[in-house]
């Protein structure tokens, strides 16, 4: 399947940037626009899947743009987001044929099932030869799954010996998700989705593929967050000492290399963190520069 392409309409930088690599992280091909008149020039040479608009732009606003892809484009699904309250735009927003309306600061989980509830409105709305005509543009999996990032240079046969010293757990939605080292203080998401939470506070959300207490290996007291299934799950736990056994019977490279990956993984989640900050509207920059150093 190709990958989905979602338009980010807004005239803030700041917005369209935190928008973007938000949804980027996520596995999304992702443009953006300054307003309604960019927007439609974009459309004019390339269709997306979902389109998220701003209401209160310079020149061409949400409203009319809404109005205008609905012309060209009459299945087009539309996310409108706004930073002004109030029954009014709701409405009219409505009445332009939004698909679903997110005031903002946007909730870092709310955007996530906005975003999959509308592509997936989008996929029963266009015929499957739109797809089938599309050419499939090649994924980095390393950074679509944090899991293959963390196993990069191993063999076949290693991926899967490493993978055997782990046990497969499910989870009922709502249960605590222990880490610790009689289940493992590493796990990965076989299946489903894992929320993971500071004291009380969302600061996570973990998909199929993605690890978490990886850093354990070099720190056994580094974990300080608790995970918590949304909805039935399968973990697959990484006991500490199974983890040293495997490298001691394997050869040392193997070792370094894993040590690579694992500071590779821990700079993808700072990232990932500080979008999600910025989502949260704590006015947290983002330096695209210092996540290359």
């Amino acid at each position: 399947m190709s990958t989905k392409k979602i338009l980010v309409v807004d005239d803030e930088q700041n917005i369209r940037d935190i928008f973007q690599t938000f949804l980027q992280e996520m596995g999304y091909k992702v443009a953006t626009a300054i307003d309604g008149l960019d927007a439609l020039e974009k459309v004019a040479i390339e269709k997306y899947d979902l389109y998220i608009v701003d209401i209160y732009m310079p020149r061409m606003g949400g409203l009319e743009l809404i109005s205008r892809l609905k012309e060209i484009q009459p299945d087009s699904v539309i996310i409108v987001t706004t930073g002004y309250s109030g029954l009014d735009v709701d409405f009219r927003s409505i009445r332009q044929s939004a698909f679903m309306y997110l005031p903002k600061p946007i909730q870092p989980d709310e955007l996530i099932r906005a975003v999959e509830a509308g592509l997936a409105q989008s996929r029963e709305s266009i015929p499957d030869a739109h797809y089938q005509e599309e050419e499939e543009e090649p994924v980095s999996e390393p950074d679509k799954k944090p899991e293959l990032l963390l196993l990069r240079g191993f063999s076949t046969e290693q991926i899967y010996s490493f993978k055997s010293t782990g046990t497969l757990k499910e989870y009922k939605s709502g249960m605590s998700i222990p880490m610790d080292k009689d289940e493992g203080c590493m796990v990965v998401i076989e299946r489903g989705f894992v929320n993971v939470y500071y004291n009380t506070d969302l600061v996570d959300s973990l998909k199929e593929g993605d690890v978490w207490g990886e850093e354990t290996f070099i720190n056994p007291q580094a974990v300080f967050t608790s995970l918590r299934a949304h909805g039935d799950v399968v973990i697959r736990h990484f006991p500490r000492k199974k983890l040293i056994d495997f490298f001691t019977y394997n050869d040392k490279a193997l070792t370094d290399r894993y040590t690579i990956n694992l500071i590779q993984c821990i700079q993808v989640k700072w990232k990932r963190s500080i979008v999600r900050l910025a989502l949260l509207g704590r006015n947290v920059p983002i330096d695209e520069d210092v996540f290359d150093r």
